[in-house]
């Protein structure tokens, strides 16, 4: 499997974890000029807060014991995802204000089951 491929099926097993999870996935892969949101979810049910959560997929071949993946949320890639979901919430007619947060979800893929892990609210202020 290459990098791509890699990717988009760590992507699909995100998303079908999230699902499990209780989450609706409202978007995939936003794309601007400067970055992407990987996927765009709220909690589903009458009584679900109105979070958006914004998650960034890190996907490995093999494991990921020693991968942690908010390592690779340094101070300047905390500022793109701030930006990107500000123009999100523009495009999408939201406030500004309006509850939401950058998760990560990491994932180990080997001749195994997956191993998914969730990583919630990576992205601070």
């Amino acid at each position: 499997m290459n990098t791509k491929e890699t990717g988009q099926r760590g992507e699909d097993l995100a998303c079908e974890y999230l699902v499990k999870k209780g989450y609706k996935i409202i978007g995939r892969n936003y794309r601007i000029n400067f970055g992407e949101i990987d996927i765009i979810a709220k909690k589903r049910g009458f009584f679900a807060d109105k979070t958006i959560h914004f998650v960034e997929v890190k996907t490995l071949s093999g494991d990921i014991r020693n991968f942690y993946p908010e390592e690779h949320v340094d101070y300047r890639k905390q500022n793109k995802y701030k930006r990107l979901v500000e123009i999100w919430l523009e495009k999408n007619k939201l406030p500004q204000d309006h509850s939401c947060q950058v998760d990560i979800i990491a994932i180990s893929i080997n001749d195994e089951v997956p191993k998914v892990e969730f990583f919630e609210n990576i992205v601070e202020g």
